[in-house]
């Protein structure tokens, strides 16, 4: 075991999805005191898909943007895709983070998943981030705001967890949201029952409520938290409360090869609904320990 916290590997392309990657990606690694690992992948030889020099001038290209307040190296891979690539890099590299751009066909400040972002995420062996078309560092004078999403399960644990040591690392508010499924007044439960609608609306928030600060007492402490109670459809309410959000967290599923990402029901058009960049962590796989040193005020829109 090591105490260095593992690298966030940002994935370069040459475009301003890579740019905007880099920007979260050098945000994650003042706040984890992590080393940034900018990586391209380019494709065998013979293929149409971009040769190894695009590689090294996407590199090049980026580095340039780079300063020295965090350690950062670049490296490429070759490989039958950009998914596969970057993902066999994350596993190579041992890496807590990966962080990706999203297609540019979607409006602004939309996620739209190409297939890389798609495969990387179903594929990863850590917590992935997708930053959404037109996303941008917020000036420094304009304060932060986090958001995880909790619904009892091991996955907004430990969701949860790590929202908390990143918003305490950025002295940032950490909003935590439940989402309350409601049912049409109509339903044939409150007829059979005889329950009341409102009644029922007001228990499952009040239950919603509980179970969050149970949540948050066992996985948050020290976090400045807030606790939010929304009720619809999880998925529209998540993204909806997305919109004032610098970062929203979510868990994902382990339903799929042992440690990878598969996307649940509701994280998966979640990521692709969402107005800011989403962090997608598996259960039991996010980066630990945190660099407890890396008390820096980074801000972004």
């Amino acid at each position: 075991m090591t105490d260095k916290p593992p690298p966030v590997l940002v994935g370069i392309d040459g475009t301003a999805s890579g740019r905007e990657a880099l920007v979260l990606g050098s945000a994650l690694a003042v706040l984890t005191g992590s080393p940034l690992v900018l990586g391209a992948v380019f494709g065998f030889e013979g293929d149409a898909w971009p040769p190894r020099f695009h590689a090294d001038q996407w590199l090049d290209e980026a580095a340039s943007q780079m300063g020295d307040a965090i350690p950062w190296s670049t490296t490429t891979i070759m490989s039958t895709s950009t998914a596969h690539g970057l993902t066999t890099l994350a596993e190579q590299l041992h890496a807590g983070w990966i962080v990706v751009g999203c297609s540019r066909r979607g409006s602004l400040g939309r996620v739209v998943l190409g297939t890389t972002a798609r495969g990387v995420i179903h594929a990863a062996p850590c917590a992935v981030a997708v930053v959404p078309h037109g996303w941008g560092i917020r000036p420094p004078e304009q304060a932060l705001t986090f958001g995880v999403g909790v619904n009892g399960s091991a996955e907004s644990h430990d969701a949860l967890a790590l929202a908390a040591h990143l918003a305490v690392n950025a002295h940032a508010p950490l909003r935590v949201l439940t989402v309350v499924p409601v049912p049409s007044p109509a339903h044939p439960m409150f007829a059979a029952t005889g329950t009341s609608y409102e009644g029922w609306r007001r228990d499952e928030r009040r239950d919603a409520e509980r179970a969050a600060r149970a949540a948050v007492a066992s996985a948050a402490v020290g976090a400045d938290t807030e606790i939010v109670v929304l009720e619809g459809d999880p998925t529209t309410k998540l993204a909806e409360a997305s919109s004032d959000l610098d970062l929203l967290i979510v868990g994902s599923r382990r339903y799929g090869p042992l440690r990878r990402a598969l996307l649940g029901g509701v994280s998966a058009p979640l990521v692709e609904h969402a107005r800011s960049p989403v962090l997608v962590v598996p259960r039991g796989v996010h980066p630990e320990p945190l660099g407890a040193e890396a008390q820096a005020e980074v801000t972004h829109a």
